[in-house]
């Protein structure tokens, strides 16, 4: 029987980036060396796909204040900050009260609210606590909190480190590791593109495609994509029968219902839905990459952005913003083209020369699968976070 360690992440009904990497390492993690059980404050996408695979999902259900994003202490009223605590701890006893009944040696979290929750019900008692840090957002109090809850702090690329304070990466050297997440070659290959894209868009084989896939939020930049499309319409240098502009993704919660409708505003306001295309959340994300010419990633954070492996895997090379661990996947010019963030000039010319230059947009695409392949294998990534969650 191997090493009991118990897996958490606040995300129970989402499936983008940082649920499909823990997922990833999930399916292939040797269960004769960790035995994982799933724990989620609920039920939703990603708990039923951990379900299809064998692992135990115990739910603790976590007060409904909990289900908002955002800080639960920006309750307005004392009592309804009161109320938010007393619940809060609540829930962390009741975390404590699993760990012990099921004998949890170690328990990794898989985002900042897991830590804070599930992490810290793990250190009362004693129990070591892995922390993969995904995105390279500042959460002031909050990462201090959770990186002294922390036994081990794991970041999914070098530049994320950038978020906590020098001092306590120089003092606390050994509890940081960088784990690159991987990507299965094998499975992406496997992938079939029978479900032809351009008949379904009902485009010929000449138009051009280019798609922004991701989770519908600001973070990632949606907004920027459509500004950049509007000046490539603006200047009447393409139009929609040359090229059709993707968003591909859903909003997490509704709390970006309204950026989600502002987005639909924009593009009908600047006459764009005939280029424009909201392809909504979809499960064929790797036969759509394989089908399109080009993927953007605008975004303002990010960790290791999955969207550009996965992207490089299937042969397309990407625009993506120099943010995180991004720069640690594209190499400016050889697989992709790097720009600053929040630069509206440098997205539209950076789209204009992929999609005017088609031989060198195609060799960026074959140079980005060799990145994938001498940097960011599947094997790698599961043998180093096993041999961590081992050594804690």
């Amino acid at each position: 029987m191997g090493k009991k360690v118990a897996f958490c992440e606040a995300g129970y009904d989402s499936f983008y980036g940082a649920q499909q990497s823990l997922y990833t390492f999930l399916v292939n993690v040797d269960r004769e060396k960790i035995e994982p059980v799933f724990v989620s404050p609920g039920e939703g996408e990603f708990t039923k796909r951990i379900s299809e695979i064998g692992i135990d999902v115990e739910v603790i259900r976590q007060p409904e204040v909990f289900n908002k994003r955002g800080n639960v202490l920006k309750e307005k009223g004392l009592s309804s900050k009161i109320k938010a605590l007393t619940g809060y701890f609540k829930h962390v006893k009741r975390y404590m009260n699993y760990y012990k009944k099921e004998n949890i040696e170690t328990v990794y979290c898989n985002d900042i609210r897991s830590i804070l929750t599930s992490g810290l019900a793990a250190r009362l008692r004693g129990i070591p606590v892995v922390w993969y840090v995904r995105v390279d957002k500042r959460l002031g109090i909050f990462n201090w909190f959770a990186s002294n809850i922390a036994t081990r702090i794991v970041t999914i690329s070098n530049n994320v480190q950038n978020i906590f304070p020098k001092k306590l990466i120089i003092n606390a050297n050994k509890k940081f590791k960088t784990i690159y997440t991987g990507i299965n070659l094998e499975q992406v290959d496997a992938v079939s593109t029978t479900s032809c894209l351009r008949e379904e868009l009902n485009v010929n084989k000449d138009t051009q495609l280019v798609a922004l896939i991701g989770s519908i939020q600001p973070r990632k930049g949606q907004k920027d994509f459509i500004e950049a499309i509007y000046e490539i319409k603006k200047n009447h240098l393409y139009d929609a029968e040359d090229v059709k502009f993707l968003i591909v993704g859903d909003i997490v919660d509704e709390s970006q219902r309204n950026y989600l409708e502002e987005l639909k505003e924009m593009v009908k306001k600047n006459q764009m839905e005939e280029m424009v295309i909201f392809m909504g959340r979809r499960n064929d994300v790797l036969s759509i990459m394989k089908q399109v010419n080009l993927v953007v990633l605008p975004s303002y954070s990010e960790g290791l952005p999955r969207v550009v492996l996965e992207s490089f895997a299937c042969l397309c090379p990407v625009v993506a913003t120099d943010v995180a661990g991004t720069g640690e996947i594209v190499d400016d010019k050889q697989n992709g083209l790097l720009i600053k963030p929040g630069n509206i000039e440098m997205l539209f010319k950076s789209i204009l020369f992929m999609l005017e230059d088609k031989a060198r947009t195609k060799e960026m695409g074959k140079n980005g699968r060799k990145k994938i392949e001498d940097c960011f294998k599947l094997e790698s990534y599961i043998s180093n976070l096993e041999e961590l969650l081992l050594s804690v």
